[in-house]
Parts: structure tokens; C-alpha cells; sequence
């Protein structure tokens, strides 16, 4: 059984202008959005309109409120604008023998017989065939036709044929290279591609990452524009940023890195920058060229930096490539988007913000201000507590094991979260500090030393204590009632510089904003999932898929539409908008439930039942039974 793909031309169908009562003053049709969910999204909602009650910080200066959800404002910029090409084009993958079933009942135009006719494949073309129509009878080759057209506008000869771009440029959104397409089709008896044939066609995309790079980092600067314009005059405009960066491979041994700046009122990406250690020409030809004529070398290796087909782009360790990358992204943001990063959301693993501060790229008068990612400065408890009782085993003191108000792996879990919490339900740093110190010394509190001086004393208070207090009744049942106990005579000396250090006030103001990094774990999940971890990716790969994972994460389906216009391979048909739109459905769907209290209660519920089933089951094998170096 062997299957082609067929080309098959879909003329469009004028659509008729509805008629307009004679009782109603006539008014201009609006334009239909180009690709997106008009039943779910209203045009009139927009960034504007969507707003979020939020206490702004002063050193921020974000400008206006962060709409309701990022997802509905991104599907919004994304069918904004003038709608895309449509495509004239249907394909369909179509079993040979059923097309030669369709040809048999015609009449063969020279001998006029009928039910003579057949269907031949011949010269394969990457996906494209060439079908002939023979008759069986006078042997006469009837038509003769590919299963797919060539590009016109091409300047190569010959001219390619648009299945094989299509299916290049589809199998680079997905994530697929030549040998997981060809295996591809080799289980659903395509005729895939040569590998050449692939990377040619891939490398014609590549040629093009500068020229897309730039439509759709600039799309996504001119929408962050117009939210600060609201409250910002001037050309240069000075906005809050997240960044991060990432690796190719796990590990401190990568060749590739990216480092992205996320806006954060938006969520768009406005810029990425791709870091190289590695190129595939110097590692081969150039490798060769120096064993066998050293002379020529050097010459040779200037030419062929000077000629920029060179990947190394990068010289230092892969650690040094978070630092670097902002350094670049910094030092282009003015001259690029009008834009100055002035509020830097960083984690804190590298020291891309003290360089940053050391090299004042926007000069001695303008100050880049840091603040703290919540969800990194949380897991830094968790940490602190986990090493200190490491440490404190080296030295023949033990915090943790059997007995009451020891550091247990449960109480450090439940410490931890009590630290999240107290950053996250409180606006100042003064009260984050009373609440994380409630949390400490609440856990101190015996019947003969109740320690409840940092916990509120409302009548609706959490602590018992204090609320007992508080209706005059007298509180007592301490080993009852405090739900996380802490020896303080064996913990105190040692949790307190834990406690002082995470508690400061330098470090707290920073969490005052609310800020995470999750939209650059996002995009860079999307980023990888176009180029995966487990396999070696060139710079050209990865900054097409870094581009690519822009496009769709800041616009949504629309974003790939439009890079798909831009790269003059396709457009919007039928088949495209049909499934773009359950992806925008399904999207939207998922962020409306996820932002949902029941929602969130249910993934708490399921994530302690899931906690409680791992402690149990280590339990009943006599404990844990995998750990690095813990046997």
C-alpha cells in the first residue's frame, strides 16, 4: 500500500454582504478577525478594559494594571490586525490504489475504450510524485501531473516544489529533524525526504531568522509601547522586565544558551538573544585544514569568521552565557525597541544583574533596580534548611530524626511553605518579616514559654493563641494545637541566621512586587520542545526555534500563521483555521480553569495526597530507598 499527498486547488467562495434593513442606517460590515475565537473573545475587551486589582509597585513603574489573564490578551493582539493571506490549497494524503480506482472507469481519449486506464507513480520528488495515467490498451501515457505545484516565486532551478517547504517548515514547529520526519513517514508509507533534501530546505528557512526574528519582536515591543504610553511620555520609555536564561543540555557543559526578556505587565517576549561554543564547519573542516596544512589554518579560520558563517557567536564558560546574554540584550534594548530595562526580575543563580549594574549600560544617571522572583526566593528555605542540617551531621549535631520539634523532612517542607506564604499574602516587607517570624517562633511556643509576640491579634487569627486572647478565653494545649513544634533549645541557635538572612529587609523589599519568572520557564519550555535536550542543535536551529516559540507564545496560532506568511510558505486554509482555533479553545479553556480557586484547591489537594502516598510508601520499605550518596 503506498500513499501520496495531493495538491488539490480550492477556489474561494465570494461571501455575500449580508442585507441591511432599510430601517437601520447603514454601517460599514466590520472586518473579521483573522484567525481567532469571536464567540469567546471580545474585541472591545482588550488590555484596556481587562484589568486586575493590584497594588502597583512605586520602584516599578509599570505603568497601567496587568489584565485579567495573559492567555485572552494574547489570543487578542494576535487576531488584531489585518487578516492573513488565505490559502488557495487543500492537501490530502491519498492511497495510490484508491486514485487508480477513480481513473479506471474513465474513457481513454485515444482509443476510446473504457475501463482501461490506470495510475502510475513515478519520480519521486521528496513528497511530491509524479502521476501518470496510462492506458493499458494503446499504451499511451494519457496526463501526467505532479502531486503538487512548484514554487513560483523561487529562484532556484528548478523551482521546488511547496509540499516539500511546507513539510520542512512543519517539522521544524514541531520539533521533528530529518531522521524522526523520514521515520515518520516510513511508518505511514510516505516517501519522506532526503536528508539533504531536508536541510536545504531548512537552511533557506534559516537564512530568514534575522528578518522574522525582528517582525516579531518588534510586533510584540509596539504592543508593550502602547500599554506604558498611558503613563510614560517620551521616546525612550523605561519598563520592567523578567530575565532568564537556559541551556541546551543539563549541566554546566552546554554548547547552547539563550537568555530571554519577558515584559512583565504584558507577558510578551520582546527580545532573546542565542549563544554558541560550537561550530560544526570548525569542528570538521577546520579541524581537517589544521592537521593536514597548519600554514593554511590561521587563513583560513580568519576567512571563515570574516565571511559570518562561523557559529561560534561565544567564547567562555557555558555559566558565563546567562551573563553575557544580558549584556547583550541590555546594551540593544535603546537601539532596537526605544526601551530601557530599568526593573530587572532575576532568580538570583547568576550574576547577570551585578554585571549589568557594574556596566550601567544606560549611563551613570539611570539605575536598574532588582527584584526577586518569589518562586526562587521561597525554594531558598527549603534549601537553607535542607543544607543546614547536612551540615550541622558533618559536625556530629543532629537536627533532624526521631522526637518531638526536631527537622524533620516534614517540617522543613511545612517551614518552607509557611515562608511562601507569608511573602505572598503580605504587601510590605515589615509585615512578610513579622509573618515569617510568627511562623518560626509560633512553632517555638510551649505552655510554659508561649512565643507569640510576631502573630496577629486579631479574633480571626490563625494562631490560637492570640485569638483565644483576643475573646478572653485562656489559651492553652500548646502540644495540642501547634501543628508544626520546634525544639528551641536544640534548633534556635541555628535557625536564627537561616531566619536573619531570608528575612531581611534587602531581600524583602525585592519580593514587594509579586513578580515571577514562570513566563520564561514557558517560553522556554515551548523553546525546547522545538529543540530537544536530548539531541545536538546548531545556533541557526535553535534561534529558529526560539523565534518561532515567540511567535506562537506571544500571539498565539495567529503568531504561526504570520510567520508562515512572512516566510512565503502558506497561509491560513480552511484545515489551518479549523485547528487553530480548537488550539485557541483549548488554550483559553486551560488558563480560565487553572486560574480558578476550586481549581487551584484541587492541584493542592492532589499534590499532598500524592506527598502523603511517597512518605507512606517509604514508610513501609523501611524509609527512603534511592538518594545521591545516601547509601
Amino acid at each position: 500500500m503506498r500513499f501520496v499527498f495531493l495538491s488539490l486547488f480550492v477556489p474561494q467562495q465570494p461571501q455575500e454582504e449580508p442585507q441591511i434593513p432599510s430601517s437601520v442606517p447603514h454601517q460599514s460590515p466590520p472586518t473579521p478577525p483573522s484567525i481567532g475565537i469571536t464567540d469567546r473573545l471580545d474585541p472591545l475587551e482588550g488590555p484596556s478594559t481587562i484589568l486586575e486589582k493590584r497594588t502597583p509597585s512605586p520602584r516599578a513603574r509599570p505603568g497601567p494594571s496587568t489584565p485579567r489573564t495573559r492567555c485572552r490578551r494574547k489570543l487578542f493582539y494576535g487576531r488584531s490586525g489585518p487578516p492573513p493571506p488565505r490559502e488557495d490549497v487543500e492537501r490530502v494524503m491519498c492511497d495510490v490504489q484508491q486514485l487508480d480506482r477513480l481513473v479506471s472507469v474513465l474513457n481513454c481519449p485515444t482509443c476510446k475504450n473504457s475501463n482501461c486506464l490506470s495510475l502510475n507513480v513515478s519520480k519521486r520528488y521528496g513528497m511530491s510524485s509524479r502521476l501518470n495515467v496510462i492506458c493499458d490498451i494503446c499504451e499511451d501515457n494519457v496526463s501526467s501531473v505532479f502531486s503538487s505545484r512548484r514554487k513560483e516565486k523561487s529562484m532556484s532551478h528548478p523551482k521546488p516544489f511547496v509540499v516539500n517547504e511546507v513539510c520542512t517548515l512543519s517539522s521544524l514547529l514541531v520539533g521533528l529533524g530529518p531522521y524522526s520526519f523520514n521515520k515518520f513517514c516510513g511508518h505511514t508509507e510516505l516517501s519522506g525526504m532526503h536528508q539533504k533534501s531536508f536541510n536545504k530546505f531548512a537552511e533557506r528557512i534559516y537564512s530568514c531568522n534575522k528578518r522574522i526574528g525582528d517582525e516579531i519582536f518588534s510586533k510584540a515591543a509596539n504592543v508593550v509601547r502602547q500599554e506604558y504610553q498611558r503613563t510614560q511620555a517620551g521616546e525612550v520609555l523605561d519598563i520592567a522586565v523578567s530575565y532568564d536564561g537556559s541551556w541546551l543540555t543539563r549541566g554546566h557543559k552546554s554548547l547552547i544558551g539563550i537568555g530571554c526578556v519577558v515584559e512583565i505587565l504584558t507577558g510578551l517576549v520582546i527580545d532573546a538573544h542565542v549563544m554558541s561554543l560550537h561550530c560544526h564547519v570548525c569542528a570538521q573542516t577546520g579541524e581537517w585544514i589544521k592537521r593536514e596544512n597548519p600554514q593554511r589554518y590561521d587563513r583560513w579560520l580568519t576567512e571563515h569568521k570574516e565571511s559570518g558563517e562561523c557559529s561560534i557567536n561565544f567564547s567562555g564558560s557555558s555559566g558565563m552565557m546567562e551573563v553575557t546574554a544580558a549584556e547583550v540584550l541590555w546594551n540593544r534594548s535603546v537601539e532596537k525597541h526605544n526601551f530601557r530595562y530599568t526593573t530587572m526580575i532575576s532568580d538570583g543563580d547568576s550574576k547577570a544583574y551585578n554585571n549589568l549594574k557594574a556596566l550601567r549600560p544606560y549611563g551613570p544617571g539611570v539605575e536598574i533596580v532588582k527584584e526577586e522572583c518569589i518562586n526562587h526566593v521561597s525554594k531558598r528555605m527549603g534549601t537553607a534548611l535542607r543544607n543546614l542540617v547536612d551540615d550541622c551531621r558533618k559536625k556530629g549535631i543532629t537536627l533532624g530524626g526521631k522526637g518531638h520539634g526536631r527537622l524533620t523532612a516534614e517540617t522543613m517542607r511545612k517551614l518552607q511553605k509557611y515562608y511562601d506564604k507569608a511573602i505572598r499574602s503580605n504587601a510590605t516587607a515589615e509585615e512578610m518579616r513579622r509573618a515569617i517570624l510568627a511562623s518560626l517562633y509560633h512553632g517555638y511556643s510551649t505552655d510554659d514559654f508561649p512565643q507569640h509576640m510576631f502573630c496577629p491579634p486579631e479574633p480571626d487569627s490563625w494562631c490560637f493563641y492570640k485569638k483565644d486572647v483576643a475573646a478572653h478565653m485562656y489559651p492553652g494545649g500548646h502540644k495540642q494545637r501547634v501543628h508544626t513544634p520546634l525544639n528551641f533549645d536544640l534548633l534556635h541557635e541555628h535557625l536564627k541566621p537561616v531566619y536573619e538572612r531570608l528575612s531581611s529587609d534587602a531581600l524583602l523589599k525585592r519580593c514587594e512586587m509579586k513578580a515571577t519568572q514562570n513566563p520564561n520557564e514557558s517560553f522556554h519550555n515551548s523553546v525546547w520542545s522545538r529543540c530537544h535536550k536530548t539531541y545536538f542543535h546548531s545556533l541557526k536551529k535553535v534561534e529558529f526555534g526560539v523565534i518561532s516559540a515567540a511567535a506562537e507564545y506571544n500571539f498565539g496560532p495567529a503568531g504561526i500563521t504570520s510567520l508562515k506568511v512572512s516566510l512565503g510558505i502558506g497561509g491560513l486554509g480552511e484545515h489551518s483555521q479549523r485547528l487553530s482555533q480548537q488550539a485557541e479553545s483549548k488554550r483559553l479553556d486551560q488558563s480560565i480553569r487553572s486560574t480558578q480557586h476550586k481549581e487551584k484547591e484541587r492541584r493542592k489537594i492532589k499534590a499532598q495526597a500524592r506527598e502523603k502516598a511517597q512518605r507512606e510508601a517509604e514508610k513501609e520499605h523501611g524509609g527512603p530507598s534511592y538518594g545521591a550518596g545516601m547509601f
